[in-house]
């Protein structure tokens, strides 16, 4: 009898995942629900809490869980997500520690402009210090955003 062993290729689910996305960071001292309402009014947006997309990260026999928010953009063809990046002493990206959150636009509707607009606009939002576009060549541990 002999054993099939299927191994993810996990090089090509991040390039698949990650095809036709976007990311910025955030910086905010505020807690992610505060940070989305104020988000959701000022850009019209509808970010909410999807439970099963939270993030599990193990390390050194203790688990992590990052909050993950969703707003589906039907008519667009596109999906925002918006990712706590530090759960206690933990971060879900360690290469951004100085970034709390994240934030992934998702789908080919978005171009470099609407992008640019978005982030001005997320600027505007009172509990937001800063916000910038991320380089994905920056990030090391892409395979962390995948859900």
């Amino acid at each position: 009898m002999s054993v099939l062993k299927l191994k993810l290729d996990q090089e090509q689910l991040v390039e698949d995942f990650f095809e036709d996305t976007w990311l910025a960071g955030i910086m905010s001292p505020a807690r992610d629900y505060q940070l989305c309402w104020q988000i959701n009014r000022q850009l019209g947006l509808d970010f909410r809490v999807n439970n099963s997309l939270e993030i599990k990260l193990t390390k050194q026999q203790r688990s992590f869980y990052f909050t993950v928010l969703e707003y589906q953009e039907l008519t667009k063809s596109a999906a925002h997500y918006f990712y706590n990046n530090h759960c206690k002493a933990e971060f879900l990206l360690p290469e951004l520690k100085h970034v709390d959150y994240i934030w992934l636009i998702k789908g080919n509707y978005y171009q470099a402009k609407d992008v640019r607009d978005l982030i001005e606009e997320c600027r505007k939002v009172e509990l937001v210090q800063l916000v910038s576009l991320l380089d994905m060549k920056d990030i090391k541990n892409k395979i962390n955003l995948i859900f």
